[in-house]
C-alpha cells in the first residue's frame, strides 16, 4: 500500500516544545512551501553555468483556521486578547511558536510536521460573506532553530 499524506488531523503550538495547544478546525488546509534560490556561476568561456550553487531555501506555511477564537484571531493579527476582545497594535511584530501538524490517519499511518521555530508574522486577512464561515490564515515564516533542522516530517505507524 502507498503512503498518503492526507487531510488535517490537527494544527498544534507550543512556546517550548512540551506542552501544546491545539488550534483547532481548519478549513482549505495547511500550505507548506519551500522556495529554492540559486545563484549560477557563469565562465567567459561557456554560455552553460559552470556551476549552480543553492544560496537559500526559504520555508512558509500558510494555516487556514475555521476557529475564529479571540485566541487564534490574535495569533493571526498579531494582537493580544482581554476579556475576549482582540487588540491589534499600529505596529505588529509578530510571535514565535513552534508548531506542529498531524496527518489524518491513512493506512495505519500518520505524518507528524514539526517546525522548531516559526514566526506568525501577523499578515492576515478575513473575508467574510454569507455564503460560507470565514477562514483565519495564519501567515508562517520557518526561522532556523539554534539547534538542529528547522524542519521534520515523521512518519509514525500506529
Amino acid at each position: 500500500m502507498p503512503s498518503l499524506l492526507f487531510g488535517i488531523s490537527k494544527v498544534e503550538i507550543s512556546e517550548d516544545g512540551t506542552t501544546w495547544t491545539d488550534l483547532g478546525a481548519t478549513k482549505g488546509g495547511v500550505e507548506f512551501t519551500q522556495d529554492i534560490e540559486e545563484r549560477e556561476i557563469m565562465s567567459d568561456q561557456s554560455t552553460d553555468p559552470v556551476a549552480v550553487i543553492t544560496t537559500r531555501a526559504p520555508k512558509t506555511l500558510t494555516i487556514n483556521l475555521l476557529d475564529a477564537t479571540p485566541n487564534n484571531l490574535a495569533l493571526a493579527f498579531g494582537g493580544t486578547v482581554s476579556s475576549n476582545t482582540v487588540t491589534i497594535p499600529a505596529i505588529v511584530t509578530g510571535v514565535e511558536k513552534q508548531i506542529k501538524i498531524t496527518t489524518q490517519q491513512i493506512n495505519n499511518e500518520k505524518y507528524v510536521i514539526t517546525i522548531k521555530r516559526a514566526k506568525i508574522t501577523g499578515k492576515s486577512s478575513i473575508r467574510l460573506n454569507s455564503d460560507d464561515a470565514a477562514t483565519v490564515p495564519l501567515d508562517v515564516k520557518v526561522l532556523a532553530p539554534t539547534t538542529g533542522d528547522p524542519v521534520t516530517i515523521e512518519k509514525q505507524a500506529s
